[in-house]
């Protein structure tokens, strides 16, 4: 999510270098174009970021809450509850995932109609498709944004969640990225259970169309790969590990601290086959768990 950017401004620079991009879909997936191992650039996608006659990005309120720094070119409330859920799900993410809390600042650029931020979009980054939000990664910033619409809660948790992992994990897996910002995307009552996801793989199974291949959601290097199974599969892995047994979300965050530290850590599969009593049979427990989930009327 990258370039050389004023601290005041992360997104204005002239000058585009290699950046990461995360992008929420205007349905429930979100698609991501990122650097290195996921190679993408800012430069082969058209975009730079100041222009002239340029959208201005929004100014006209800044609110401050915790690791977030919010720009919203309306009124917005210091104390709006979406703030304040977004500030708290900072914590949420330090303690599911065992990282800890970066001071690192999160920018989020609130715009307050669809019709401005895709203006603003089309302007520095012309080939992409329609979203309603987006992460930027750079060498020095962490940047959101996003129109403020109907489904703005779900986007801001989403794309805030990407800020606030790659604050101290800057180097995450594709596939991982995407399962863990699909886990925090649900309000904090779902406790990281994403009907969506159940539903879509719960019929996937019932048509012997989909078995989980963790191997298979490692092997991706670009968004353009991903497609709603694999997002899907990946938020399947993530709750399952998470939200199972204390020793499966022992070896995730296990996995994140090596990875924090090591990027060229081996991948969590390697883990999983080496650490797990049921490792062998994880694929089917991974079924097992969307199957336990669709049964449950809530979940649906």
């Amino acid at each position: 999510m990258e370039e050389p950017l004023s601290a005041g401004h992360p997104v204005q620079a002239a000058i585009a270098l290699p950046v990461t991009l995360v992008i929420a879909l205007a349905g429930c997936a979100p698609v991501a174009l990122q650097t290195g191992w996921n190679a993408a650039q800012l430069t082969s996608l058209g975009g730079t970021l100041q222009l002239p006659g340029d959208v201005p990005l929004p100014d006209r309120t800044e609110v401050l809450a915790g690791q977030l720094v919010i720009r919203a070119d309306f009124p917005l409330a210091g104390q709006h509850r979406l703030v304040r859920e977004l500030d708290g799900l900072r914590v949420d993410v330090s303690q599911e995932l065992g990282l800890p809390v970066s001071d690192e600042p999160v920018h989020l650029y609130l715009f307050e109609t669809t019709d401005r931020y895709d203006e603003f979009v089309s302007r520095h980054y012309p080939g992409f498709p329609a979203r309603r939000a987006f992460f930027v990664e750079t060498d020095t910033t962490l940047s959101v944004f996003a129109a403020w619409q109907d489904r703005i809660a779900e986007d801001l948790r989403h794309e805030t969640t990407h800020g606030y992992v790659h604050a101290v994990v800057p180097t995450v897996p594709l596939w991982l990225d995407e399962g863990i910002a699909e886990f925090f995307e649900t309000p904090r009552s779902s406790h990281g259970l994403h009907a969506g996801h159940v539903a879509h793989l719960a019929g996937r199974m019932l048509e012997g169309t989909w078995r989980p291949d963790l191997q298979r959601l490692e092997a991706l290097s670009t968004a353009g790969d991903m497609t709603q199974d694999h997002y899907a599969e990946a938020w399947c892995w993530v709750h399952w590990l998470l939200s199972t047994t204390p020793e499966r979300r022992e070896l995730l965050q296990n996995y994140l601290t090596d990875v924090r530290r090591d990027p060229a850590t081996a991948p969590l599969s390697a883990r999983i086959r080496r650490e797990l009593p049921d490792s062998a049979q994880a694929t089917d427990a991974v079924k097992r768990h969307v199957a336990e989930l669709a049964a449950v009327p809530a979940a649906l």
